[in-house]
């Protein structure tokens, strides 16, 4: 038979279809607040889960206490005398805090610190209780050592000792001890505070005493190992310079002996020593200097006379000689020669007394002349009495040169033995200064280090941290929820968007329907509100499906319209009786065909009972057109009933009495709508399309797979049967979402549908 007459729409092209390839779209803020929506009970499960186990784990957990104490690495010096020390002050740096803190983890120290608290027997630290370390902290001692060796962390875990019980399953005493000393050191913790030269002992028990305890004794235990070996270097030293004194006093004495012995034999053998004959020499010196002088001069005095006396006679040479016996005479012949003169005015020159006086003045005259003959004599005898002088000294200055040599000559070890006991006194000397300064400071030790905050038992644990673990299970159970979410949601095929249905399919949709929530209590007023907003919002996006049925543009709106799926359930039925409203809603008159002879629904929607005719009933011959009545429902829509079916469906279907019939309704009502099954699976919407004007597919949200989409519309155009387009139902929107409109202007008077879901 052909096509219809009715028909006057032309078929639109077939549907461009991407192979139902998956959304190419980048993730939105909407898509994913939905997706974290639908899965909110999941994401609360997973918080839930965390949240009690973690709450079990703190049930089953001991607490752990922590007590810490400060110590200062004092960089000021006490000087109460200005004596050096045996053990000097320490040179604060960054790589000396290093070393105490290495100290001060050693196990020497922390074994005394376990024999002064007697650990041994402390059921903290019971040897016989320590267990070897599991698989888990195993690999964390070895992500701690792998962290260490790059720097990240200081304290690297120490293996646990070997201690090889005996046969009655007991421990020596030493195997006990390096026990208690390695669960020691694990819950030592000891590091530099920031840049400053405080160390933290931080002391983890299970019992806070205990743990103030253990810190100030690690503390004590510290600043005692500083000033016993401080006195103990003090009292080696003390020993060994005593012996050491000794020994130089021995020395010395040896080498003062040997000095006096030899200068002794110095002076025995060669009349004194080298200072003695220097200074000696140097008097000879000066004196033949004085002897060379004198001869000099009485040369030159000897020389002058000599010559005054033979140019000029006796006179001239004694004005050279001035010896006192010519200065005697010089006076009396002076006197004479004024006696004379005064005599000369009152005498005559042959007065007795002027003759006395001539006489007189001729013997001094001759006197004068002997005693200068006698001057140049002694001149003579005086140069040679200083030249017998100097010949003296000089043969003395001979003598004593050869003395000093000699002297020289032995004093050569004599200045040896005189070094070797003024450096044996020196170094006793310092020695003896030395040990007497050790001596004091034996009395006067003080460490190097000073504790500035003792350890006091702590109120509350440190571990577990009931709130932070808390906290931090509920937001990994939150980020495991919101993971499990996003994965959940990758895997999941379904589509969930118009935009997404449409880009998989390549065919427009129509209209998105949002999912309407089950009626809640009357009392329950926002509930109510919500509901009558869902509502409001579907009636909206059936509007939008009746104005792209009923576009203008079209030369002609179609008279049958078919309503698929690709799946069963996916709202077909629902859709149809919204349709049909929105329809009568302007004046149409709508009739609805119950396609579905596998599930029937649209009684039941109607809320209507089939009668004993039904389209089956024509279909099978059992009645006549006549018989087969469209049931008035509501205002200006009908619907034809059917019976359930399942194995001739497509039999019934395919038969001209159906098509005569769809031509007979098409006749009659301005709109007929089929409510077909869906396409995947049977053969009963291939022979509906093959009637229907437009072909509307519809999906669920959430459920159907758009691949599925895509096939139901593969098959139904492979029929050549037009598919209009598409509607998804159950659509998540948003409470402040308003519905999307066209260029229609909405009526404001709700549907009758509208109003019977609002007043549910």
């Amino acid at each position: 038979m052909n096509r219809m007459a009715f028909k006057h729409r032309p078929l639109p092209d077939p549907p461009r279809v991407n192979a139902g390839l998956p959304s190419q779209d980048v993730i939105d803020l909407a898509s994913i607040i939905g997706a974290l929506r639908r899965n909110r009970w999941l994401i609360v499960a997973c918080i839930v889960v965390s949240g009690l186990i973690a709450v079990q784990v703190l049930r089953t957990s001991k607490p752990v206490y922590f007590s810490n104490v400060e110590i200062l690495l004092d960089t000021r010096q006490e000087r109460i005398v200005g004596v050096e020390q045996i053990v000097s002050d320490l040179n604060v740096s960054n790589s000396t805090v290093a070393g105490e803190v290495a100290v001060l983890q050693s196990n020497l120290l922390l074994g005394r610190v376990v024999d002064q608290l007697d650990l041994v027997t402390n059921p903290a630290f019971d040897p016989y209780l320590v267990e070897e370390p599991g698989p888990i902290a195993r690999l964390v001692d070895a992500a701690k050592i792998q962290l260490a060796q790059i720097g990240l962390l200081e304290k690297v875990p120490e293996p646990m000792p070997d201690a090889a019980a005996d046969p009655a399953g007991s421990l020596s005493a030493q195997d006990a001890r390096n026990l208690v000393i390695w669960q020691l050191r694990r819950n030592l913790s000891i590091f530099q505070s920031g840049i400053s030269y405080v160390i933290t002992v931080s002391m983890s028990a299970h019992d806070p005493e205990l743990a103030a305890r253990i810190a100030n004794a690690v503390a004590d235990q510290y600043i005692e190992d500083q000033l016993a070996g401080k006195l103990l270097a003090t009292q080696r030293a003390i020993d060994w310079l005593d012996n050491r004194l000794v020994e130089l006093e021995g020395a010395l004495r040896t080498a003062e002996d040997a000095v006096v012995e030899f200068r002794a034999l110095q002076i025995r053998d060669q009349g004194g020593n080298v200072q003695g004959v220097a200074q000696q020499l140097s008097q000879l010196n000066a004196a033949v200097v004085d002897a060379r002088n004198e001869r000099a001069a009485a040369e030159a005095r000897l020389t002058q006379a000599q010559r005054l006396l033979n140019e000029n006679g006796p006179e001239a040479a004694a004005a050279a000689l001035n010896t006192p016996r010519l200065t005697s005479l010089d006076t009396e012949m002076a006197d004479l020669e004024r006696r004379r003169a005064q005599l000369a005015t009152r005498m005559g020159a042959q007065h007795p007394d002027m003759l006395a006086l001539e006489l007189a003045l001729d013997d001094l005259r001759r006197d004068r002349v002997a005693a200068i003959d006698t001057g140049i004599k002694e001149l003579d005898a005086s140069l040679a009495q200083a030249k017998a002088r100097q010949s003296a000294i000089s043969d003395d200055i001979r003598s004593t040169l050869q003395r000093q040599l000699d002297l020289s000559r032995t004093s050569v070890r004599l200045s040896q033995l005189e070094r070797s006991a003024s450096a044996t006194r020196q170094v006793y000397e310092s020695f003896l200064n030395r040990f007497q300064e050790t001596t004091q400071q034996l009395e006067f030790q003080r460490p190097d280090a000073r504790i500035i905050t003792e350890a006091q038992p702590p109120l509350s644990p440190a571990r577990p941290r009931k709130k932070l673990i808390i906290v931090v299970a509920l937001f990994l159970g939150g980020i495991l929820g919101v993971a499990t979410c996003f994965v959940k949601e990758a895997l999941d095929r379904s589509i969930r968007q118009p935009k997404q249905l449409e880009r998989i399919t390549g065919v427009k949709v129509l209209a998105s329907l949002p999912k309407l929530p089950a009626p809640g209590p009357l009392r329950n007023l926002l509930h109510r509100k919500r509901r009558k907003q869902d509502a409001l919002i579907y009636d909206e996006g059936l509007r939008m499906l009746r104005y792209a049925l009923t576009n203008p543009a079209s030369r002609r709106p179609p008279k049958v319209v078919m309503l698929t799926g690709a799946d069963w359930n996916v709202g077909c039925s629902v859709t149809a009786q919204g349709l049909a409203g929105v329809l009568s809603a302007i004046g149409q008159d709508v009739v609805i065909v119950e396609s579905n002879f596998r599930h029937p629904k649209q009684a039941e929607i109607w809320g209507v009972e089939n009668t004993d005719t039904t389209l089956n009933s024509y279909l099978t011959g059992d009645a006549d057109l006549a018989q087969v009545f469209a049931r008035h429902v509501e205002k200006r829509i009908w619907i034809v009933t059917a019976a359930q079916t399942a194995g001739n469906a497509a039999d019934l279907l395919s038969g001209d009495r159906f098509r005569t019939l769809i031509e007979g309704l098409s006749a009659q009502f301005d709109t007929v709508i089929l409510d077909a099954p869906p396409a995947m699976g049977v053969a009963d919407t291939t022979i509906l399309a093959d009637v229907a004007d437009a072909v509307i597919v519809v999906a669920r949200s959430g459920r159907t797979r758009g691949d599925a989409v895509v096939s139901a519309i593969q098959l139904i155009g492979a029929s050549g049967a037009p598919v209009a387009g598409t509607v998804l139902t159950d659509v998540e929107i948003g409470r402040k979402t308003l519905p999307l409109t066209t260029s229609q202007p909405s009526t404001v008077k709700q549907t009758a549908f509208v109003e019977r879901l609002t007043d549910a």
